[in-house]
């Protein structure tokens, strides 16, 4: 069995992105996951839910840096 994806560049070019990094954004999916589950299960130190969700955001650009990978362009 043979999957073929096509792609008209330069419209398709976001979609092909998303195509030739998927494993990369799954990863970054699980990194966040299982850092979210470490604070769950060993704890914090955040002091307000603002203090927790700019460390989520932080951390989940850093990850996206480290892949290479942006929010805005796929």
């Amino acid at each position: 069995m043979k999957a073929i994806l096509e792609f008209q560049l330069p419209d398709d070019r976001e979609g092909l992105s998303y195509a030739l990094h998927g494993l990369d954004w799954a990863l970054v999916t699980w990194d966040v996951d299982q850092k979210l589950r470490g604070w769950l299960k060993y704890g914090h130190d955040f002091k307000t839910a603002d203090a927790a969700l700019e460390s989520c955001r932080d951390f989940i650009r850093e990850t996206l840096r480290e892949k290479n990978l942006t929010l805005e362009n796929g």
